[in-house]
């Protein structure tokens, strides 16, 4: 019998507590906060300048050569290396040419070299025709120095001869008018 008493006792609570259980009412759902207002999109802005990657561009006025002239320019001797340089002489002929040229049976060269205190790059202009080196004097309207930078990352260094890459078509050095536009320089 206290079996019984167990199992009904057990049987009268579950029948109790799934009454208590059973599904009400549903209550009211809350508001929906809905969706926040996108903010205005702002004015686009001017385009910027064209980059030149560093290019720099050294330019002197006129001037009658008779012997050695150096040009200073502020790069490091020891970063010169890591330069493209390109020098150009504007003519009485109205003409933009690459040295090293030949004018007036004058030979016009340049090299790389430290100046006298060793700190900076010198461009130095030698003159030479052949025969009479300073008898043929020649005048240059202006001359300008184009130093390219080459970024340490674009430096490959190969044991033997050879190599590949380009960044696409390169201007035309020996037109300066070309180089000019092409990094964006005055001309």
């Amino acid at each position: 019998m206290k079996n019984l008493t167990r199992i009904a006792t057990t049987i009268l609570l579950g029948a109790a507590l799934m009454c208590a259980c059973s599904k009400g009412k549903d209550g009211r759902d809350g508001q929906d906060g809905g969706n926040g207002t996108n903010g205005i999109n702002g004015e686009k802005g001017d385009k910027g300048d064209p980059g030149n990657a560093n290019v720099k561009m050294y330019k002197w006025g006129e001037r009658t050569f008779t012997t050695f002239t150096t040009y200073e320019i502020p790069i490091p001797f020891e970063e010169i290396e890591n330069y493209l340089i390109y020098a150009y002489a504007y003519l009485e002929i109205n003409l933009w040419v690459p040295v090293p040229v030949s004018v007036e049976a004058v030979s016009i060269d340049y090299v790389l070299g430290k100046n006298g205190n060793n700190t900076d790059l010198g461009v130095i202009i030698t003159l030479a025709d052949g025969s009479d080196i300073w008898g043929n004097p020649i005048t240059f309207d202006a001359f300008r120095v184009i130093a390219v930078p080459i970024p340490d990352e674009n430096i490959t260094e190969y044991a033997g001869a050879g190599g590949t890459g380009s960044k696409g078509a390169a201007p035309d050095y020996s037109n300066y008018a070309e180089v000019a536009e092409y990094y964006g320089l005055p001309q």
